[in-house]
């Protein structure tokens, strides 16, 4: 077995098994309603699922399907392998979460669903040649559904992908994909690049202006009408999670989110719900846990909010504040 797949089954067995001095084991909840049963948020952060997807290990990305017949997101295990996790939504409740059947052999990362629910683009470092060697930088590839399965993952052709990180592909709903990607400037300067759908393929892609580009840009998540961005940007005087927004074609001046959002400045991978209620991010913030509660994976630090990736989420409203207020 495959030493990233072999190490999630070892973690999800004991997953249910706790560490206190009974060992008791903990059981998986029953988690109905299409938001995993969680009390909604308002708007406030608040973590997602804590003690069940936000676990205290380092988890990012929160990706539903259009219909929340899934939920994805992706764990980074201790010795720094991404692997991307689902769930599916049957007879009224969630599954157990388990390693995605397109995952699990190379890091993975960065789900995201088309609106249609055809199409699940994601990032990896496998080798499309099929080799064993592990690649350094980042791929944007994708699976299409058929039937209840994903197909076989096919890496993305044209100039998508480049000898340098493509990372974090988001979609509109016309599929027009944004990306984030160094190719024109190396690693450690990524741009954000769009690339037009031309059916089952994509056009040239095109680097977005220099109001978005100024320093190094990713983690894109695009709106399904392509009114606004969300986006990581490091280099600026403040780091974090920035907001644009599409004025008759030509994107605003970033806005910097506020501080409850960007609280450590390491708030990355934003993503809207399907049906646009709320606003999910990851975070490496720490938050004073008053009550201590075992999660279903058994870790060496079993609690959300501990200084490694949670994922967050807020009402969405908070994005038309930024577009009514400009602030």
């Amino acid at each position: 077995m495959n030493k990233i797949l072999l190490a999630l089954s070892i973690l999800v067995l004991n997953g249910c098994t706790s560490q206190s001095s009974q060992d008791t084991p903990t059981e998986f909840p029953e988690l109905t309603g299409i938001y995993l049963g969680q009390s909604e948020p308002g708007l406030s952060p608040e973590i997602f699922a804590p003690n069940i997807i936000s676990t205290g290990m380092s988890e990012l990305n929160a990706c539903f399907s259009p219909d929340f017949s899934e939920f994805l997101y992706t764990i980074i295990t201790d010795d720094d392998q991404y692997v991307i996790m689902t769930m599916s939504y049957l007879e009224g409740k969630w599954t157990k979460p388990k390693v995605a059947s397109f995952s699990g052999t190379s890091s993975d990362a960065d789900p995201f669903i088309t609106a249609d629910g055809k199409w699940l683009y994601f990032v990896s470092k496998r080798n499309a040649s099929h080799s064993k060697k592990i690649k350094e930088d980042w791929d944007i590839w994708r699976v299409e559904k058929i039937g209840n399965e994903w197909s076989n993952p096919q890496k993305l052709g044209g100039d998508i992908n480049s000898e340098t990180n493509d990372i974090y592909p988001s979609l509109t709903k016309d599929r027009t994909l944004y990306y984030s990607s160094g190719k024109d400037r190396g690693n450690d300067n990524n741009d954000l690049y769009y690339a037009l759908s031309n059916g089952n393929e994509f056009e040239p892609s095109v680097r977005l202006n220099d109001s978005i580009n100024t320093h190094w840009e990713g983690d894109v998540f695009i709106s399904p009408d392509e009114d606004y961005i969300i986006y990581w940007s490091s280099g600026r005087p403040d780091k974090g999670l920035y907001i644009s927004f599409n004025n008759d074609g030509e994107w605003t001046l970033p806005i910097r989110m506020n501080e409850e959002i960007n609280k450590t400045g390491n708030e990355f991978c934003p993503i809207v719900s399907p049906d646009g209620k709320f606003f999910f991010f990851t975070s490496d913030r720490i938050v004073d846990n008053k009550e201590s509660k075992r999660s279903f994976f058994s870790t060496s630090n079993m609690n959300p909010g501990n200084g490694k990736n949670d994922i967050y989420w807020v009402n969405a409203s908070i994005i038309e504040k930024y577009r009514n207020s400009g602030r």
